[in-house]
């Protein structure tokens, strides 16, 4: 049976994982002059999940107060349908000479392993803690900044790459676009979403988007367009509130026959 919560402990290790930096948001419960300077969630990136993947997420909060911070605890974080994770404690370095402003840091584990997280928790998930002063002064919040933790997205290669066209003919480039699945612990054909196909010409820094195309239900893309020359394709999808964006791998193309190469 699905449990409604889920609490997972702080580890040592620092992993890669999602930040983003939130404004501070207002109090719910505030004594004296203590304030919320800044929260960052794993470095300011979204928080990107594999179907089977365990990560570690820093927190980082920066705070004031004319007597100095205490202490920055408890934390923790939660999301949609009961989602909750629980942030070790937190080590407190003082920035300012006289000691009024101070960054806490600690770290959380999130896991998509042994049913600890569902699909229906990915999106907007946000910080809860209670920052102490050594006045005694405090402030709580619930929602003191907000991030993003999302279902990993990745494309595979679902045909031959292109490789050769001749001059003036036209290519089809394809392509398979799949999401992690946390239910299922398992990689999922992304159906129905936008993926944009784009083009770099050999010697170029610069893509440039060629077409549209949406995943049918096996995930799949395919796109015929005309050869403009050597150089590359590759498929973005921007993701959406609860899946992250992916890039395919480069797919090289080379073009025989008159005209086939820049300055011909």
């Amino acid at each position: 049976m699905r449990k409604s919560a889920v609490a997972m402990c702080a580890v040592a290790a620092v992993g890669a994982v999602a930040v983003v930096l939130v404004p501070a948001t207002s109090p719910e419960v505030s004594g004296g002059d203590t304030a919320l300077v800044s929260v960052v969630v794993n470095h300011g990136r979204t928080v990107e999940l594999g179907p089977d993947e365990t990560r570690t997420i820093e927190v980082e909060v920066t705070a004031s107060d004319r007597s100095g911070i205490r202490a920055v605890d408890p934390i923790g974080l939660w999301g949609p349908n009961y989602a909750t994770l629980k942030v070790g404690p937190m080590s407190c370095v003082p920035l300012s000479a006289g000691g009024t402003t101070a960054r806490c840091s600690g770290e959380a584990t999130v896991s998509a392993g042994s049913r600890a997280l569902f699909d229906d928790q990915a999106g907007t998930w946000f910080v809860d803690l209670r920052i102490r002063a050594a006045d005694g002064d405090r402030y709580v919040s619930k929602n003191a900044a907000g991030f993003s933790l999302k279902r990993s997205a990745r494309f595979d290669r679902a045909a031959a790459d292109p490789a050769r066209v001749t001059a003036g003919g036209a290519v089809t480039v394809r392509a398979r676009l799949q999401r992690a699945d946390w239910d299922r612990k398992a990689e999922v054909p992304q159906q129905g979403t936008t993926a944009y196909l784009q083009f770099r010409p050999l010697g170029s820094d610069t893509w440039t988007t060629l077409a549209t195309a949406r995943t049918d239900a096996d995930g799949l893309l395919a796109v015929n367009v005309p050869a403009r020359g050597p150089g590359a394709f590759q498929w973005y999808a921007p993701g959406d509130k609860w899946t992250a964006g992916a890039v395919s791998e480069v797919l090289p193309l080379e073009v025989d026959g008159p005209g086939a190469h820049p300055g011909q």
